[in-house]
């Protein structure tokens, strides 16, 4: 008696290797990781696994306050739910995430959530919900470095104008979302959007150039080995062949992309290929192994508990009953169909119902019932009709709206680009002058400078105080425009930054002023400071000027007393520089950032009155701000803010 050896599918074979792996962690965090990797593996092959593997981090991430894993536990929960056609779970599970990823504010987590949302409104047909948090994932792209995440927020967009008929404006979309993947070498990516290019010229009947798309996409995936993508990449280019009556060809690429499903273990994908493989026989007049591979698709959304895809195949098998002379036997398929159609909710799956019933009861003689079924799908076909109609308005409405947002969006990136390019054009010219105009003036100091040594002796005193006036002139000039050169360079786009210890950048800033300082008798106290992420050379700046400014402005007979204070705040750091000097008049206190403003007389206190503005470039290069406030001859704060480094992904 032989024992028949049971087949493990791939997805069992995964789940053990995954299971053997996390059997070794003892941490929450590592098992969490390996399970949020197998949740993901299994998204679209076992949906209720992926699920149930995704609950599992959920429970031990929230015991254990692992908040990231949780969030990411919940986005794949999402997509899972996605998979199955459950639309209401999958928004829910989105919105978790999304709620956890902006409370540890996490950017690039808030734009998966959101792109998770509005794919799930584009598959129940929602399209201005789903534009309305594509939209607001855009807006949240500042600093996040995602190319695939953007990339793919343009292909959505793309495929909500696809279906609102507006190919021209797909296209754009498409090709933006193109033109990042072959920038950045996003291989699959860039296979997705070649088919999502032979889609719309297929849906333009434009079948040639729609297969040109799909084997430019099919050569990618086979060299990226992408099997997954491969299949539906032969499943597309099967339709394009039976759409030209070409079914050798089409059934060819079909049963490749079945053979694929198969070994990947992907039911949903097999009755996808199921489906076409059963049209093309009914074509044909092969009703038998239409019916055949109906059923086989009929029994997968069995197993996987997938309603709708029940009710469509009840109706596809018995329209294949009702060709073949069996309509009693197409009777209880199409009664099937249409309870389960019906509690869905799916109008055009219950009008093929109704149709298909009245067709079953007519060939069976029972007229009234036929006529009843007949009138319930001419109702039904009326109201999809002018659903369909009102749909139609308010999407020529809503793309109308969208076009405008797309408008006035890229109006503004054109400004902010057009700004851009006139301040850097400003701090070139800067940069420029100032260096330019260093070597004149150098002449003008050495020339006055031995006009001074050799002929001073024969000057008359208005001549010798002429003589005084230039040669101060000509170094207050030199302090100008070393001023402006600086200020031309600090803060600059292209400086590098890095993470530095502002401790370390304060312990070389003292060094720098130890002379000054110990003339003084300066006293520096500091809170602890934290790592951030800047140009070691502009945070050097900023605390020298600060500094220099408090020891520089101190009251006659008081030692100045400088301490810099640091404070955490939600997403920034709060950094304070306080002295004991002479402070600043309420008056003045507006103007301070200004270049070339000096608030104190010349003779007293030197300076160019740049270092102030200086600072304030650089913290707002930093996305932060920068301000004062003081008490005449009390002393004076200037406060700044730097955000928080950006966390590694």
């Amino acid at each position: 008696m032989s024992v028949q050896s049971k087949v493990i599918s791939p997805s069992q074979i995964l789940i053990q290797e995954y299971a053997q792996r996390i059997t070794q962690l003892n941490g929450g965090q590592g098992k969490s990781k390996l399970l949020n990797e197998l949740a993901e593996e299994l998204i679209g092959k076992e949906p209720d696994e992926s699920i149930r593997y995704a609950n599992r981090v959920i429970d031990i991430g929230t015991q254990q306050r692992l908040r990231k894993e949780v969030a990411r536990a919940y986005n794949t929960k999402g997509t899972a739910y996605w998979h199955k056609n459950e639309y209401r779970e999958a928004i829910d599970a989105h919105e978790n995430a999304l709620n956890i990823w902006e409370l540890v504010h996490d950017k690039k987590g808030v734009i998966k959530s959101l792109t998770g949302i509005g794919n799930t409104h584009i598959r129940k047909g929602n399209f201005r919900e789903a534009l309305d948090y594509f939209q607001r994932a855009l807006k949240e792209f500042g600093g996040v470095d995602y190319p695939e995440g953007i990339a793919g927020l343009y292909n959505n967009i793309g495929i909500i104008y696809k279906n609102w008929g507006d190919y021209e404006k797909a296209v754009l979309y498409y090709q933006r979302s193109l033109d990042i993947k072959e920038e950045k070498g996003l291989t699959g990516g860039i296979a997705y959007s070649y088919n999502n290019l032979g889609i719309l010229h297929f849906l333009q009947d434009n079948f040639e150039k729609a297969l040109e798309y799909y084997q430019k996409a099919e050569q990618l995936y086979i060299e990226d080995d992408n099997k997954n993508l491969l299949a539906d990449t032969y499943n597309n280019i099967g339709i394009i062949y039976s759409k030209k009556g070409q079914y050798e060809d089409a059934l060819k690429y079909l049963m490749q992309s079945l053979k694929i499903k198969e070994e990947l273990g992907d039911r949903s994908g097999m009755t996808v290929s199921y489906r076409e493989i059963g049209e093309i026989n009914k074509q044909q007049g092969y009703y038998d192994i239409s019916f055949e591979n109906y059923f086989k698709a009929l029994a997968i959304h069995e197993e996987i508990n997938s309603r709708s895809g029940v009710g469509f195949f009840c109706n596809r098998i018995g329209e294949i009953l009702l060709l073949t002379d069996r309509s009693v036997e197409a009777e209880k398929y199409l009664i099937r169909a249409l309870a389960i159609n019906l509690e869905t909710g799916s109008k055009s799956y219950y009008k093929d119902s109704y149709l298909f019933l009245s067709k079953a009861l007519a060939a069976q003689g029972k007229h009234e019932k036929a006529y009843h079924y007949q009138s319930l799908f001419i109702d039904v076909k009326d109201e999809l009709f002018n659903e369909e109609r009102t749909k139609t308005i308010s999407e020529i409405q809503t793309k109308y709206e969208a076009q405008k947002k797309d408008l006035e969006i890229e109006k503004l990136n054109l400004q902010q680009e057009y700004l851009i390019s006139i301040n850097r054009e400003l701090e070139l010219f800067a940069g420029k002058a100032a260096h330019d105009l260093k070597e004149p003036l150098r002449m003008i100091n050495s020339y006055s400078g031995l006009l001074s040594n050799r002929h001073r002796e024969l000057l008359d005193e208005d001549g010798k105080e002429y003589l005084d006036i230039v040669l101060n002139a000509s170094h207050r000039m030199g302090s100008l425009l070393s001023g402006l050169l600086e200020y031309a360079r600090s803060g600059a786009d292209n400086v590098k930054k890095e993470k530095i210890d502002l401790n370390e950048i304060l312990t070389h800033v003292t060094y720098n002023l130890k002379l000054v300082i110990e003339e003084t008798g300066t006293i520096i106290k500091n809170d602890p400071l934290p790592t951030i992420e800047a140009a070691p050379s502009n945070m050097m700046q900023l605390f020298q000027n600060l500094i220099s400014n408090a020891i520089k402005f101190q009251k006659k007979d008081e030692k100045p007393i400088v301490k810099i204070h640091c404070q955490k705040k939600s997403d920034h750091y709060q950094i304070a520089v306080e002295d004991n000097g002479i402070g600043i008049p309420d008056e003045h206190q507006a103007n301070v950032f200004e270049i070339f403003r000096r608030l104190n007389s010349r003779r007293h206190y030197e300076g160019s009155g740049i270092g102030l503005a200086t600072c304030k470039k650089i913290i707002e290069g930093l996305k932060g701000n920068i301000w004062v406030e003081s008490t005449h001859k009390v002393g004076t704060t200037f406060y700044f803010t730097i955000p928080f480094p950006k966390k590694s992904t």
